[in-house]
């Protein structure tokens, strides 16, 4: 009787498995899939799912305390995934990049700079999950648990955003994140 016992849970178990896997693909899928956005220029950029979601996460919030919603720019867009990527890539976690450069700097060498405006602000926030709390609901509700990020999140002085979300080729499925803040007039 044990004998066929271990069996039936082994072969439910590696039922459940392969459905748990199976269940992953469609999922993974969502998170890469392109969405065309509109920018602040009124062009379009593409978001993956993840950074989408990052991106209506941000706005439901800032509407629900009487913000406007924060519009897409392409630069800080392009700031923010090369941050995450770069923390990836060199094993590192932080606001300045590995060679020291402050977050200005960088953001600055994107294309989202100063010059010609009279008024200029930027902000950011980093974050890492693995597994579930690699999901963009779960580093948003760090962040706004957090005294230091949901200020960025609720700020008035923020009107525009670049949202950049890395995966890690690791077996645990990490995701860096990269929120870039700005406001230029």
């Amino acid at each position: 009787m044990k004998i066929k016992y271990a069996s039936v849970v082994f072969l439910a178990t590696a039922f459940v498995l392969v459905l748990a896997v199976g269940g992953l693909a469609p999922a993974q899928e969502a998170a890469d899939a392109l969405v065309p956005v509109e920018t602040c220029t009124g062009e379009s950029v593409e978001l993956t799912g993840d950074e989408k979601r990052t991106l209506d996460l941000h706005n439901q919030t800032r509407a629900d305390n009487g913000l406007s919603a924060l519009c897409v720019h392409p630069a800080l867009t392009e700031a923010a995934r090369a941050h995450s990527q770069e923390m990836l890539d060199k094993g590192y976690f932080g606001h300045e990049s590995r060679d020291g450069a402050a977050m200005e700097d960088r953001i600055e060498r994107f294309g989202y700079s100063s010059a010609g405006y009279s008024y200029w602000t930027i902000g950011e926030n980093v974050g890492w999950g693995t597994g579930p709390l690699s999901a963009p609901e779960s580093r948003f509700e760090e962040w706004m648990d957090s005294r230091d990020h949901w200020p960025n999140i609720l700020s008035q002085d923020f009107t525009e955003v670049g949202i950049g979300v890395r995966g890690a080729d690791t077996r645990d499925g990490g995701k860096m994140y990269s929120v870039d803040f700005g406001t230029r007039y």
